[in-house]
């Protein structure tokens, strides 16, 4: 291969991450003012879709249901999925989920729904089930599916989608939640 057919095979391989290069660069205060409002941007292992949801549901959490009280006993489950967090946080959105599902059953026990068996292990059923009896409210019903959907995130996803942060907000949301069927209840 000679210099000048060398030359032109260079310049052929460089042409199209140059001119991409070249747009970045130009439009990169206007790409920055947009990256916030993106829903889902994809490389390799970055994934902002997760944070920017569990940010919509925690803010869903707040306005539609009351805080957990201070004096709860959920503050021992909070410090418990808050430690895990800080190790795996996918692994605490998970349990986060667990907890749920186990108080789902619990309000559906308490107010002695007939459920069939097959139903105690569909919680999106379940809470279906409970909203059309009444016993959840529609916002409570909505965060319930939202909290479905992030879990799934967490838990089917490739790579690390979730940080400590808003694992531990899905946390705070979860236990929101939970806390908002205790006061149904009681």
């Amino acid at each position: 291969m000679d210099t000048r057919t060398f030359i032109v095979e260079l310049t052929k391989a460089l042409a199209w991450p140059t001119t991409v290069l070249v747009a970045v660069l130009a439009f990169r205060k206007s790409l920055l003012r947009l990256l916030p409002q993106l829903k889902n941007l994809k490389y390799d292992k970055l994934e902002f879709q997760f944070a920017k949801e569990v940010a919509a549901v925690e803010m869903q959490a707040q306005a539609s249901l009351p805080p957990v009280p201070e004096k709860s006993n959920l503050e021992p489950i909070r410090e418990k999925l808050t430690k895990l967090a800080m190790i795996s946080p996918e692994a605490a959105v998970i349990d986060a989920w667990r907890y749920l599902e186990t108080e789902l059953l619990e309000l559906a026990t308490t107010r002695k729904l007939e459920i069939a068996p097959a139903v105690r292990t569909m919680p999106r059923v379940l809470g279906a089930l409970l909203y059309k009896e009444g016993v959840l409210s529609e916002a409570q019903h909505d965060l319930l599916v939202r909290l479905r959907e992030l879990r799934n995130d967490a838990s089917h996803t490739q790579g690390q989608v979730v940080d400590i942060e808003r694992a531990v907000s899905y946390v705070d949301s979860t236990l929101r939640l939970v806390a908002s069927f205790r006061d149904s209840h009681s």
